[in-house]
């Protein structure tokens, strides 16, 4: 008996309906090992959304489909999203990316195919247009072309000069990110003395991003022509940075907040950034014997350093540093077997000397400098910062003058009669 009939059913015209009465057969039956109960797979579902980025790309995998099974289908309604609006409206995207944080762009160009690509479509004017918005400044000094590690190629491989087989080297997001640290640390430097009273004009921002500029340069005729660009280095930076170095010194020839010598702003300026001073000034790196040891070794040479009376600086056992790295600042291409080059803060001072600025006249200046109101010739308040909230506040007034200080002695000593007042009533306390 066949299992089919062809009598027609419910389910439909030209249907065949299964017989539900078993096949006969000679052979006896076995009892059915699979559970009557088990659900049964009707059809398979493929849980993977539509990509989005297909309709800029194409579809990634070919359709096997025949596309006359979806013609008749109605179109899936997609359900509206912000944040792919605004990556596909013509003039939001660019204000979109550029007000991102520096930390979200990237995790957005890492994981979203759609934002990678259409950043990779305009990357050149958006990395620029970035720069501009978060580090306008330090992205004017610390310029694209003078870091060629930093760079990419091109991601749409626009060619160079017409050269079509070579893609052309743009600024990358690594550049981005050293900008943005830089400012900081300029920034945090200036924030940091400004707290403990020593201020600072707004041009100082400039020079001292400079400055760091010639720190990075490792031979003397590179520093040399560096400083002697009078388009890059003005006769106002010049002066700034002198200021910078003044209100250094007393930083840290302070009796309170100070760590003591004056010596350690030179020092710590000698190094190939300014990440050491900022860790110092910060209290992120607490300076003692050893480790002011190791960066003296480090920076100075033997010939410029107290042997004879410190003779464990030349002790490598002692120190803790390689003989191979001694003085290792000190040389052009921070090499071994360069000749000696200047001091950075040397070469600015003999700058301003070469360009007869006189700034020796102005240190005096320099000193009074954001403690003393040019006009009035009363002491400046002094921002204070609260540990508890972490906020700072201005005080109305600042430290009064030595005669409104002596004035209030003496009535203090009136009133509580340690001293003799006009009227004769006070009461004398020598006996």
């Amino acid at each position: 008996m066949s299992m089919y009939t062809g009598s027609p059913s419910s389910k439909g015209k030209n249907k065949r309906a299964i017989d539900e009465s078993p096949p006969a057969t000679d052979r006896p039956q076995q009892p059915s090992k699979i559970d009557s109960n088990a659900p049964r797979i009707l059809r398979r579902y493929q849980h993977r959304r539509r990509n989005v980025a297909t309709e800029v790309w194409g579809p990634e995998i070919p359709s096997t489909t025949s596309p006359r099974a979806f013609a008749d289908a109605p179109a899936p309604k997609q359900p509206f999203s912000v944040y792919k609006a605004i990556l596909r409206h013509p003039n939001l995207f660019f204000q979109f990316a550029l007000r991102l944080p520096y930390p979200s762009i990237i995790d957005l160009y890492a994981i979203d195919k759609e934002f990678h690509y259409r950043l990779n479509l305009y990357s050149v004017s958006l990395i620029h247009d970035y720069a501009r918005y978060h580090a306008p400044l330090a992205g004017y000094i610390f310029s694209w072309v003078l870091y060629p590690r930093l760079c990419i190629s091109d991601p749409m491989l626009r060619p160079m000069d017409g050269r079509e087989w070579l893609a052309r080297d743009v600024p990358g997001f690594r550049w981005v990110g050293m900008i943005l640290w830089r400012q900081k640390i300029v920034r945090s430097i200036l924030t940091t003395l400004g707290l403990e009273g020593h201020r600072v004009p707004a041009s100082c921002e400039g020079a001292l991003m400079k400055f760091w500029g010639l720190m990075e340069l490792n031979t003397t005729k590179l520093r040399l022509s560096f400083l002697d660009d009078a388009d890059i280095w003005t006769d106002i930076d010049i002066i700034s940075i002198q200021l910078f170095f003044v209100k250094l010194d007393m930083r840290f020839s302070d009796p309170i907040l100070g760590n003591g010598v004056c010596q350690l702003g030179s020092l710590l300026l000698g190094q190939r950034s300014l990440e050491t001073l900022w860790k110092v000034l910060s209290g992120k790196l607490k300076l003692d014997y050893d480790n002011t040891s190791d960066i003296v070794v480090k920076t100075y040479l033997n010939e410029d350093l107290d042997v004879e009376a410190h003779p464990w600086l030349e002790d490598e056992g002692d120190t803790g540093v390689p003989e191979e790295l001694w003085g290792l600042l000190s040389l052009e291409g921070w090499h071994e077997d360069g000749v000696q080059m200047m001091h950075a803060v040397d070469m600015v001072i003999t700058e301003g000397v070469r360009r007869g600025l006189n700034v020796q006249q102005h240190y005096l200046d320099f000193v009074l400098y954001g403690w003393v109101d040019e006009k009035t010739g009363e002491n400046v308040p002094i921002p204070r910062q609260l540990r508890k909230d972490k906020k700072v506040i201005m005080p109305s007034k600042g430290w009064p003058s030595k005669e409104l200080r002596q004035d209030m002695i003496e009535k203090l000593d009136v009133r509580f009669g340690l001293r003799g007042g006009d009227d004769g009533n006070a009461i004398d306390l020598s006996t």
